[in-house]
């Protein structure tokens, strides 16, 4: 486990052998310019993204890496898309909660798997990978789970696909009567903790 971060112990001065009035004052100084910033981080804003993406994803290509992109903005702090939108940067070092839901179906032909998993800056995250099955058209799944990750400063993350057919789709569905609109995918971002990478 590393070190926290941004927020380090008091230095307290050295206690006089005997009682003296600027000892006290240095000492309650320390203290107060202390616990000043440890409540300033407890009601500071923590990083945290929602995005979703308002268009139907395709797999042009069978057996090929695509990855997930977002063009909507739901609120942002301290995380923020790249180019392409598929890139989710984070802004400073720590423990972030990453959570998505996609829904997945096929434009025809049979049953297809469909492989998802975590890549941070371009890299595969080793043993990270779910296979989920489409048994055909209109047998929409939808594939929601989450990965708790240590990142560093700048560090991106994103999000791949590969499926064995082309007929694959990740889609978006309109709203309709009482329905609101269904995004071909939704990703959240949250903050875990502020400890340093430690890989």
């Amino acid at each position: 486990m590393g070190a926290p971060r941004g927020l380090a112990p008091p230095n307290l001065p050295v206690a006089a052998e005997t009682y003296e009035r600027r000892y006290q004052d240095q000492f309650a100084n320390v203290l107060r310019l202390y616990f000043a910033a440890v409540s300033n981080r407890l009601t500071s804003p923590t990083a945290h993204a929602s995005y979703y993406d308002t268009t139907t994803q395709t797999n042009p290509v069978a057996d090929t890496v695509n990855l997930f992109t977002f063009n909507s903005v739901v609120t942002e702090f301290q995380v923020s898309r790249g180019v392409p939108t598929s890139k989710i940067y984070l802004a400073d070092t720590g423990v972030y909660n990453f959570q998505f839901s996609a829904q997945l179906d096929k434009a025809g032909g049979s049953a297809s798997a469909v492989y998802i998993w975590p890549r941070i800056n371009g890299v595969n995250l080793p043993d990270s990978a779910t296979k989920i099955v489409i048994d055909g058209p209109n047998n929409e799944i939808v594939a929601a789970w989450n990965f708790v990750l240590v990142v560093e400063a700048n560090d991106y993350f994103e999000l791949a696909w590969q499926a064995t057919d082309t007929n694959v789709i990740i889609p978006y569905v309109a709203a309709s009567g009482n329905i609101p609109a269904i995004p071909s995918i939704i990703l959240t971002v949250d903050w875990v903790s502020n400890y340093a990478a430690n890989r």
